[in-house]
């Protein structure tokens, strides 16, 4: 046996099964040659004893946390239950007091107020151009300081004096716009937009690659 496994050998386990497998080959040594370990300070058989008392309660362990799980399931089911009934109860007392919604102080409940209806994004801002290639430009911009969140963002792009048309769309606050035609004068805007509908266009940008 080289070194390193005599090392091994004399560490204590530390799971359960491998203290249990120990105490076991403990007593097994204990009981096979005695003439060796004369006078232990815990017999083979009190050993036997103290692994029998741990298997035994290791068992209830087990049933136990099986038990626990059950109960945890029947309370789980039980509160569906609670929750659909009191649902149930709150749906009717609602349309029964509908005219006078102040009644369901009663129950300990109220209608929930209306939501603030969403409005279109304010104006882009700080649209710029911030790196480009031969056919490639990297725009970059600022939400809408005002109005309601952007759900994304419309880029349009024209040549001076034709009609906007949409060249991407983006999620972020910056895209890169491949294949872009050379030595055009291109123009460049950015318009935030959401359920509730368009904001309006950002400053113009132009370039020319």
């Amino acid at each position: 046996m080289t070194h390193t496994e005599v090392r091994m050998a004399r560490r204590f386990p530390r799971t359960e099964s491998e203290i249990a497998a120990l105490a076991a080959r403990v007593i097994d040594g204990l009981t096979s040659a005695a003439e060796n370990f004369p006078t232990p300070p815990v017999s083979a058989e009190e050993l036997r004893g103290k692994l029998d008392a741990f298997q035994a309660a290791d068992t209830e362990t087990v049933a136990a946390k099986a038990a626990f799980r059950s109960q945890h399931a029947a309370k789980d089911d039980a509160l569906e239950d609670l929750v659909d009934a009191v649902k149930a109860d709150l749906r009717y007392a609602e349309i029964a007091v509908r005219d006078a919604p102040q009644k369901l102080g009663a129950l300990g409940w109220r209608l929930p107020r209306g939501g603030t209806p969403l409005q279109r994004p304010g104006e882009t801002r700080d649209l710029t151009i911030v790196s480009e290639g031969d056919t490639w430009a990297v725009l970059r911009w600022k939400p809408p300081a005002d109005g309601g969140a952007p759900a994304f963002y419309r880029i349009q792009r024209r040549q001076e004096g034709a009609p906007w048309n949409d060249a991407g769309t983006a999620t972020n606050a910056e895209q890169l716009m491949s294949n872009q035609p050379r030595r055009v004068e291109l123009q460049y805007r950015v318009i935030a937009v959401n359920k509730a509908g368009a904001g309006p266009p950002s400053a113009t940008v132009t370039l020319v690659l």
